[in-house]
């Protein structure tokens, strides 16, 4: 059995890396977080528009960290990563959807509504 010694600086994974590229994706990324927040800290806009912001800008967010950090693309160096994301997909899209189902939906379950226009007692 022969050690093989290798430079780790020549792993196929490492030479995907580029500095520019990284700053380029967290600067991408301060930007797509801190925009919506401040659209929703400063109430610019009505409510529907703030929130297809907020889902667009968080949806650019998710596609620049997979593709500028985490290198999830269709490159035969990267068939495990992908195989991951092909996995890791419908349980985000599943988790989002059904956070949303249940903050849309959580008024009405939760809310009595003939109490809700009740005179307070005493007057």
């Amino acid at each position: 059995m022969s050690l093989e010694t290798r430079d780790p600086l020549q792993h196929p994974q490492v030479q995907l890396a580029r500095g520019g590229q990284y700053l380029g994706a967290y600067i991408a990324s301060l930007l797509l977080t801190a925009s919506p927040l401040w659209l929703v800290v400063h109430h610019e806009g009505t409510s529907w528009r703030l929130m297809m912001i907020v889902v667009a800008c968080a949806a650019a967010l998710t596609l620049v960290q997979g593709y500028f950090w985490l290198r999830l693309d269709f490159s035969r160096t990267q068939a495990w990563m992908t195989a991951a994301l092909v996995l890791f997909i419908p349980l985000v899209v599943m988790t989002v959807g059904l956070t949303a189902w249940m903050f849309a939906t959580l008024y009405t379950r939760t809310m009595i509504p003939t109490l809700m226009h009740a005179p307070a007692f005493g007057h």
